[in-house]
């Protein structure tokens, strides 16, 4: 079973190779015909060939330098323009005009719709970094499609430019009518300005938004003061509370108790000595204290004859830490009371803000209303002489060619190879054309032919033959007939076909079939 399947592929190709080999006739005859059929249709199409220019357009250096001071078109503006200027129905017409075309001897229906065919056949695509662009057309005169894609490239770049130096001189007119124009209107405004302050006798101007600002601006620092009055208010309630719990005074002790006292003073003024100078309450108040302690030291020396007493004697004085609170709340209530005063004087600022903005005078306002009219003439004059240098420097750019410029690298040449009807492709297939409808035609009669052929079908339905009579005839006249036929046949097939090959090598090369078979036969 499995050998059956392995080889029923090779079986049917061997049945299709002896189907076209019994109908060899119709099989190669139904390819020539038709592959001749095909190939006359393909040669007779109207050949087209096309044309195409390339331009590239080159950017001076000089464009860098004056960046900012002159003003040059965008590049992607130029191209997208480019597409539409190019193919448009004017520049066609003028160039048709050029090459003299006898369309203009037609109706005018008629040359609308050449132009609208050279529009759409007009193709233009860019290459490289927007800077390259190519322009073709294909047409059945190639004559005409070199000449049409020259010239309309030739009109493009010399209508561009010359575009460009009318657009740039008429901007620089224009720029100078307008600064002549905002002139006047400046000076009438400053002349208006300078009469009003004579007549009313007003030469100054208050602002009534920047009285807003500031009262608005005084405002909220009242209401930040008014944070801070909350804060140190609370911390001197908490400082006196914690007041409250200290007592002060101190018991001082003497002798031995009296000598640690006294190095824990010293200790702690030379600690604040650090941070303090000598005339810091503080450590006035502590050297005091030390003074003090060593009187009474030398005092209880003097009376104890020199000798060393363990007996000890106190002494009161000021608790340091309820000094330090006292000092603390002093400090917050000083701070309290400059933040009072900061307050106090912001509010009587707010209310000379208010009776100023309140005794604006009319006067004032419409010298306000003058002095803004003046300055924005006078902000578009600048503006405007700005722009005026930068087109001086732009028309000296076009003037010199210094700006961008479309140079044409690769004009249209002849076209001597038609781009259609593609022989390379057509050829071919015309030939695989033939061969399918001569394979094809075969296979159809086999299939409608339900005549028994050999006794395997037979076999193959399940009938075994009992006899089979051959074909009686004289095997000499047919072998000899059948001879000549297929040496017909083959001759036949092998001129047309090496006929056909070197007609399609003759394509490949881009050479005249005619010629090259007229060689091969000479030789």
């Amino acid at each position: 079973m499995t050998n059956n399947q392995s080889t029923s592929p090779l079986n049917e190709l061997f049945r299709y190779i002896n189907l076209i080999y019994s109908r060899r006739y119709l099989f190669f005859g139904t390819a020539i015909l038709v592959t001749i059929l095909v190939a006359a249709f393909v040669y007779s199409l109207p050949k087209k060939y096309e044309a195409d220019s390339t331009v590239f357009i080159e950017e001076s250096v000089i464009n860098d330098l004056v960046k900012g001071l002159a003003v040059a078109p965008d590049m992607n503006h130029r191209i997208r323009v480019l597409k539409y200027a190019l193919t448009s129905r004017e520049l066609i017409t003028k160039v048709l005009k050029d090459l003299d075309s006898n369309i203009f001897t037609r109706s005018k229906s008629e040359q609308q719709e050449y132009i609208s065919t050279l529009q759409d056949r007009t193709k233009i695509m860019v290459r490289g970094k927007k800077d390259l662009f190519t322009i073709s057309i294909v047409d059945p005169d190639p004559k005409f499609a070199q000449e049409f894609v020259n010239t309309l490239v030739s009109k493009y770049v010399e209508e561009n430019i010359s575009s460009k130096r009318t657009e740039t001189y008429g901007a620089n007119r224009f720029l100078k009518e307008q600064i002549a124009l905002f002139k006047k209107k400046l000076d009438k405004a400053e002349n208006a300005i300078i009469t009003f302050r004579k007549q009313k006798g007003v030469y100054f101007s208050r602002d009534e938004a920047t009285l807003l600002d500031e009262i608005r601006q005084y405002k909220n620092d009242i209401e930040n003061i008014k944070l801070d009055l909350a804060t140190l208010e609370a911390r001197i309630k908490r400082l006196r509370a914690q007041l409250k719990t200290i007592s002060p005074m101190v018991d001082i002790f003497t002798g031995a108790r009296g000598e640690n006292t006294l190095a824990l003073l010293e200790h702690k003024l030379a600690t604040m000595l650090m941070k303090y100078t000598e005339n810091y309450p503080e450590v006035i108040r502590l050297k005091a204290q030390i003074e003090e302690l060593k009187s009474k030291q030398r005092e209880n020396g003097k009376k104890g004859g020199g000798e060393r007493r363990e007996k000890t004697s106190s002494m009161t004085s000021v608790n340091p830490l309820y000094q330090q609170v006292q000092q603390q709340i002093f400090e917050a209530e000083v701070e309290a009371s400059s933040l009072k005063a900061k307050k106090k004087n912001l509010e009587k600022r707010i209310q000379e803000r208010e009776t100023l903005l309140r005794e604006v005078p009319e006067t004032r306002k419409k010298l306000a209303v003058l002095i803004q009219e003046r300055d924005s003439v006078r902000k578009i004059y600048q503006e405007l002489l700005g722009r005026l240098a930068q087109s001086e420097v732009s028309k000296q750019m076009e003037i010199s060619d210094k700006a961008a410029t479309f140079r044409i690298i690769d004009p249209a040449l002849y076209p001597e190879v038609p781009v259609s009807p593609d022989m390379r492709k057509l050829l071919p297939m015309a030939l695989a054309l033939g061969l399918f409808c001569g394979f094809g035609l075969v296979y159809l009669l086999d299939m409608l032919d339900s005549t028994l052929k050999s006794p395997h079908q037979l076999e193959a339905m399940g009938v075994n033959p009992l006899a089979v009579i051959p074909t009686i005839a004289d095997p000499g006249e047919i072998e000899n007939r059948g001879r000549l036929k297929d040496l017909a046949l083959f001759c036949v097939v092998v001129l047309f076909y090496g006929a056909y090959l070197v007609l399609i090598i003759a394509e490949f090369l881009d050479l005249d079939p005619a010629t090259m078979i007229s060689a091969l036969l000479s030789r």
